[in-house]
């Protein structure tokens, strides 16, 4: 497959995957001043940086030579895949992972000039001096045991695939029932509102006695919110609050709202 085994490129993949968790490790914590588990995965995987390293090699590796093709090169591919990946992940979790809506010369907040060479000039870099002691060491190893590591890779990497879509889906089904609770809250408060200014209506026992109850009841929906709440912000190293941490500019196209309380709430609460 354009002079690679799939052998060499699953290998190629776990590496740069792994490698590309490491760097946004390190940008994170120099930019923020706090750690942070960065990527879509719960393990140190950054599967964006796998595919885009594989595809570089597959399409560039005939032009190592030079080195402004194979910049450009660089420059268009892991441009081409970031747009994709943000826009797929969009689609299909209704939820924007990044955003370079402020970043210069950026197109529709998925990709931007800035970032996009910056992924040129490590493309280049990693062909030309990281790929040749990667391909050694893939190389040196015996197949057997490199077939087995790739079986127990690829199985936690399965794993954990199936760990975050099941987060993604149980944090969806959350943000929808906290949105109803405060539509719930906010009719019952408007219900007491009135209900004060027409005390002179209390006289039919009925309506006294539901007048009654709805405080009970929007007691109920509080304890129940903040229950949501906190079990959401409180799963900071796996879950719905790691993935808030490591994309603070998640934004949910649904449940907008809710999803943004949440996650001044996740802010409140981290660690000065």
């Amino acid at each position: 497959m354009f002079g690679f085994s799939v052998y060499q490129l699953l290998w190629y993949f776990f590496i740069y995957a792994v490698l590309g968790w490491c760097v946004e490790v390190i940008f994170c914590t120099a930019t923020t001043g706090q750690w942070v588990n960065r990527g879509f995965l719960n393990g140190p995987l950054c599967p964006i940086y796998g595919f885009g390293m594989v595809i570089v090699l597959l399409c560039l590796t005939p032009l190592q030579g030079s080195l402004p093709l194979l910049f450009l090169g660089s420059f268009l591919l892991t441009s081409a895949l970031e747009l994709v990946t943000g826009f797929v992940l969009k689609k299909a979790f209704h939820t924007t992972w990044w955003d370079y809506s402020d970043q210069p010369f950026n197109l529709g907040g998925y990709v931007c000039l800035g970032f996009s060479l910056a992924w040129g000039l490590g493309g280049m870099a990693a062909v030309r001096l990281l790929h040749p002691p990667v391909a050694k060491f893939v190389a040196f190893l015996p197949r057997p045991v490199g077939w087995t590591l790739l079986g127990v890779f690829g199985l936690a990497f399965l794993i954990d695939l199936a760990a975050t879509l099941t987060t993604l889906i149980g944090l969806e089904r959350d943000l929808r029932e906290l949105e109803r609770i405060a539509a719930a809250l906010r009719r019952g408060s408007d219900a007491i509102s009135r209900n004060l200014s027409d005390a002179a209506l209390a006289a039919d026992e009925k309506l006294e006695e539901g007048r009654e109850a709805l405080p009970a009841k929007l007691a109920e929906l509080e304890v129940r919110r903040d229950f949501l709440r906190a079990k959401l912000v409180d799963s900071r190293l796996f879950g719905a609050g790691r993935l808030m941490r490591a994309f603070p500019a998640m934004q949910n196209l649904k449940h907008s709202d809710a999803l943004a309380e949440l996650k001044a709430e996740f802010k409140a609460r981290l660690p000065r």
